[in-house]
């Protein structure tokens, strides 16, 4: 992907989520699903006591905070590219000591942190950096040797039969609903692979109802990945109509846990 392709992406996923920090504070309040993702891969990575922690792509501060409160004393840096989102991080940041929030570019992660780092996460993030190759490369050098990388990548909706539910439900809606990321999973694997050792990866189902999907796809950065070239507003109307035309009450949020050793 050129430069000026990687820039415009990186852009609007900016613009997307400096609309979102209030619609993305109260699903999480409300449906805990983040901690819930976040969690998921905590457990995989089994971390020790003490580390040095990165949150990449961190947003309003939650998965650093529940980092910070569930591994004994550890400390921790949240890296965002939005004002927005960050503004939220900073107003609940329950120990500025051992929790600081950094401003900044995922694609160039060691303009930021000069640290080295026992653990580095990407929850929910990963599949929204297009310069993501650039990114794990310096994930890997701020690692110190036998240090952790973990990250979520989200998969879809599927119905009973592990078919794509919004693809299955557009067929009928005809909204043109997007699939399409900035980062393909089998692409991001293999350059883990010839980066990292002891690569892992494993889907996680996460069984949902319409209320809670339609709440997170309401999300300004959440429906801009399935109707980027429309405003809000219309993404919202088209929102409604795919999901008039699901077949399930619940359904399986899939995302694939991944982790990696340095």
């Amino acid at each position: 992907m050129d430069e000026k392709k990687i820039l415009k992406i990186k852009e609007a996923i900016k613009r997307n989520f400096e609309e979102s920090p209030d619609k993305y504070e109260a699903f999480e309040t409300k449906y805990g699903f983040f901690g819930a993702l976040n969690s998921a891969l905590l457990q995989e990575l089994k971390i020790r006591s003490n580390p040095r922690v990165l949150d990449i792509g961190c947003g309003t501060g939650a998965s650093s905070i529940q980092i910070l409160e569930s591994i004994p004393e550890s400390n921790v840096w949240g890296l965002d590219n939005s004002p927005a989102m960050l503004a939220i991080a900073r107003k609940n940041n329950p120990s500025p000591l051992r929790l600081k929030f950094i401003e900044g570019d995922a694609g160039a992660i060691t303009n930021y942190i000069k640290q080295k780092m026992d653990i580095i996460i990407y929850s929910a993030s990963i599949f929204l950096i297009p310069d993501y190759r650039q990114s794990l490369h310096q994930a890997w050098e701020l690692l110190n040797p036998g240090g952790a990388l973990g990250l979520t990548y989200m998969v879809g909706v599927l119905e009973d039969g592990g078919q794509n539910a919004f693809v299955c439900a557009d067929e009928r809606a005809q909204t043109n609903v997007s699939q399409k990321k900035p980062v393909e999973f089998d692409s991001l694997t293999l350059f883990l692979k010839d980066l990292f050792s002891n690569v892992t990866a494993h889907a996680k189902d996460f069984i949902c109802d319409i209320e809670m999907l339609r709440a997170f796809f309401s999300i300004p950065a959440m429906s801009a990945g399935l109707y980027p070239s429309l405003v809000y507003e219309d993404r919202l109307r088209m929102l409604e109509t795919l999901f008039s035309h699901l077949r399930c009450d619940k359904m399986s949020f899939r995302w694939n846990l991944v982790t990696a050793l340095k």
